[in-house]
């Protein structure tokens, strides 16, 4: 595995994500936050209301946790500014269900990498690559196909 420095492009790509990413966790704060305020304060004495009204309050912190954590290993591979590259086979390839769709594609050496549409098209199962991603938040970058016979020690 050869490590090389993220571009500006692939930098301003993170920052732009993680910056999305803080400002949907504060508009959610917030929003969320207030909601379930007025709510608490016009329960009264229901407790069944309350109980609700905490299961909510808890499954959004959990949900809102996961989403920091997707920034903080952004923030890690910025503070980093290294890419990783290295030859892999494509074991599968897949899409979410839902809009907008996300690409992914599973390798050979357990990483499964988020991907643009552009890239994930051409892939072809069972295909040799070079994958260049950044480790933590698990983006590729590029995917460039190798012949069969060139020699895995990149």
């Amino acid at each position: 595995m050869q490590r090389i420095p993220l571009t500006i492009e692939q930098q301003n790509t993170l920052k732009a994500l993680a910056w999305l990413m803080v400002a949907m966790i504060g508009a959610c704060v917030i929003g969320l936050g207030t909601i379930f305020t007025c709510l608490f304060i016009a329960s009264g004495n229901a407790p069944i209301v309350r109980v609700f009204i905490i299961v909510g309050l808890t499954i959004t912190l959990v949900s809102l946790g996961f989403v920091a954590w997707r920034v903080y290993s952004i923030a890690l591979d910025l503070r980093d500014g290294v890419a990783h590259v290295h030859a892999a086979r494509l074991t599968r390839k897949f899409s979410s269900a839902r809009n907008p769709k996300q690409f992914y594609a599973v390798f050979d050496t357990p990483v499964t990498l988020q991907i643009s549409r552009e890239r994930w098209e051409p892939l072809q199962p069972e295909g040799r690559y070079l994958v260049t991603y950044s480790p933590r938040s698990r983006i590729g970058w590029m995917v460039e196909s190798l012949p069969e016979d060139a020699d895995s020690a990149i």
